[in-house]
This record gives structure tokens, sequence and C-alpha cells, in this order.
């Protein structure tokens, strides 16, 4: 229970419920974000779209929790971008694996004794690729 707190708390500040997620990209690897991504251990999923330079996002299952964030930036296989929950704001790094996954863990998070960034301090949330194709409502 304590592992899907944490992972969940995490997954929140990696995505947002904004409709307008983008991530402005660098390479043409890029495209290969787009596709429907799960949170491994939980139902938390989120579909990409990469739109010219743009990565959107549309949060499809949030667990009943909102949040926002900036637009981010890609570099090669690696996104970072800022997330805001409750009072909490933390800057995300996501790299993504050759086998379809993506591993996001906060770079930082402020304020420290907020419960969320006491939560993810030190944690690391898996995303799994399962669908290539994201077609955005």
């Amino acid at each position: 229970m304590k592992y899907l707190i944490r992972t969940t708390s995490l997954a929140l500040l990696l995505a947002a419920s904004l409709p307008s997620f983008s991530v402005i990209a660098q390479e043409p690897v890029a495209a290969s974000w787009s596709g429907v991504w799960v949170a491994d251990g939980s139902n938390f999923t989120l579909k990409l779209h990469q739109q010219d330079d743009r990565l959107r996002l549309e949060a499809v299952e949030t667990l009943g929790f909102a949040w926002r964030n900036s637009v981010g930036v890609v570099n090669g296989e690696n996104a970072s971008f800022i997330v805001e929950y409750q009072g909490a704001r933390a800057t995300i790094l996501v790299v993504k694996t050759p086998n379809g996954t993506a591993i996001a863990r906060p770079r930082n998070c402020t304020p420290e004794y907020h419960i969320i960034c006491a939560l993810v301090q030190n944690q690391q949330a898996s995303f799994t690729k399962v669908s290539q194709t994201a077609q955005l409502d």
C-alpha cells in the first residue's frame, strides 16, 4: 500500500490534467513519445500526441486528482517539465528506455516540507507505453 501511495503521488506530479501539455521537440526521435502510457502498478493513464514540435497530453485515468504542468522540453530520450499539485512544485525528469517504458523521477520538489515532496523524495515511477497511437479528443 505504501508503494502504491508513493507511485500514485509521483505519478500525480508527473502529468497534468490540462489538455494542452506541450513539449518542445528538438529531434525527430521525439515522435516516439506519442501513444498511451500507463503508470506501472496503477490505472493512471495518459495519452501523448506529437503535433509538429509539440507533445500534447490528455489525462485518461487520473485517479480523481487535478494538477497543472508547464511546457516541457524534450532532448532525445529525455524530457523535463514542472508540475504543480496541491501547493507542491516539482521539476520532473523522464527518461525513455528502448523497451517502451519511461522512468520518471523528481529532480527537485518544493517546499521540501510538503507531504507530496516528502513522499516522492528518492522515488521513481515507471510508465509503460501500451499503444503507439493516441487520438486526442
